[in-house]
């Protein structure tokens, strides 16, 4: 016994066979395959076999929607395609078959394949940019990650006054431009593309950005340089004083003469300020001027580790001032000059954000406050961001 199945269009034309006397079929399309585009689709399949082939008709919509492609067989293997546009988005099922000259036609080949179309546009957005850092001529562009899964393939970057793109695949987290041109602008947008054999890309529509230059903070990350070392006995020159910072007396409390700002305990040689068995601190103040365009700005510090920050003998604040050097811990809040501030209440990262609302010169640094004993803190690295 011989069990078999076949479609019901395929039944109707075995019962035909059956009714009629034999039936000449031609040969069926094979290797059947659909490629997604934007409101259009392609069809893919081959015959190797039938010379007497002259064209094969694809039908969709249950048949009432159709187009019929000619055929110049080649006497080996040919490859049938055709793209249908101005189609609707949605998922078709496509069914083809093969026709010669005097009206024989082939068993039908089936397909599914999917158009897209404005709601899938729809659901696409600009990969973020988390940061456009000049720096020296050179453009540095952080970007966000994506979920790849929406088709998201990379971003292209239009220079200004450049008839060409500079293609971002979406693995690259950053891309460097050199000899970028200060005031000059930028644009960007997004390729997507649905399905991984799709014959369209999709783009979003352009963002554009005119980068300024990233303010930069010297000696601003471990290992801290230093212009003093000094300290207690035996302390194998555990402290000293910064480079490149600003360090007031009040925070000098090690050595003779006083150093205070840096702390190599452990070997980190972070910037640091501890009140243990050791002068109170009060009122350092650790600070560097720095010049800012008028942007919005982000400033970035980890403090790595602290004692007794969050106790109210203590009070240490982050800041950021408009003009030369830092006010009192009792001075930060509420005080107009200062256009951000945060204080520290144990370790972690912290961001502070403000504005310039004209090209200035700020004062970026750290004020501490001790009056109880074994209060310290340790920073790692500070930096200034220009948000877009």
């Amino acid at each position: 016994m011989v069990l078999w199945s076949c479609s019901d269009q395929e039944y109707d034309d075995y019962k035909k066979f059956a009714d009629g006397g034999e039936i000449n079929y031609t040969e069926k399309v094979d290797s059947l395959k659909s490629f997604s585009g934007k409101n259009r689709i392609m069809l893919q399949g081959i015959i190797d076999a039938d010379p007497k082939i002259t064209e094969f008709r694809v039908f969709w919509n249950d048949g009432r929607d159709s187009v019929s492609v000619p055929i110049t067989r080649s006497g080996g293997v040919d490859t049938l395609e055709v793209t249908i546009a101005d189609i609707p988005e949605n998922i078709y099922n496509f069914q083809i078959r093969t026709y010669d000259a005097a009206g024989n036609k082939s068993l039908v080949s089936n397909v599914t394949g999917a158009v897209y179309g404005e709601r899938y546009q729809n659901t696409l957005f600009n990969r973020p940019v988390l940061a456009n850092d000049l720096v020296s001529g050179t453009l540095t562009i952080s970007y966000a990650s994506m979920d790849l899964t929406t088709g998201v393939i990379g971003t292209e970057v239009l220079l200004d006054g450049a008839s060409e793109p500079i293609f971002v695949p979406i693995d690259s987290e950053e891309y460097e431009i050199s000899d970028y041109v200060v005031n000059s602008s930028y644009k960007y947008r997004t390729l997507f593309l649905p399905e991984e054999t799709a014959i369209d890309t999709f783009y979003t529509d352009y963002i554009s950005f005119t980068p300024i230059p990233k303010p930069i903070l010297v000696n601003a990350k471990a290992p801290f340089a230093t212009v003093k070392r000094g300290g207690e006995v035996g302390a194998n020159n555990r402290w000293g004083t910064l480079a490149d910072w600003t360090t007031n007396d009040a925070a000098k409390t090690f050595g003779n003469p006083p150093v205070g700002g840096f702390d190599d305990n452990e070997g980190l040689a972070a910037m640091g300020q501890e009140s243990w068995g050791s002068p109170l601190i009060r009122n350092g103040k650790i600070y560097q001027q720095v010049e800012v365009k008028e942007a919005s700005y982000a400033l970035n510090v980890f403090v790595r580790n602290g004692n007794k920050l969050n106790e109210a003998g203590t009070k240490v604040y982050l800041a950021i001032v408009d003009g030369d050097g830092l006010p009192d811990v009792d001075n930060i809040v509420d005080n107009p000059i200062v256009l951000g501030y945060k204080r520290i209440t144990g370790t972690g990262d912290y961001v502070l954000n403000f504005d310039a609302n004209q090209d200035m010169t700020v004062s970026v640094g750290i004020v501490t406050d001790f009056t109880i004993d074994q209060s310290y803190w340790k920073i790692m690295s500070w930096d200034i961001v220009v948000q877009n």
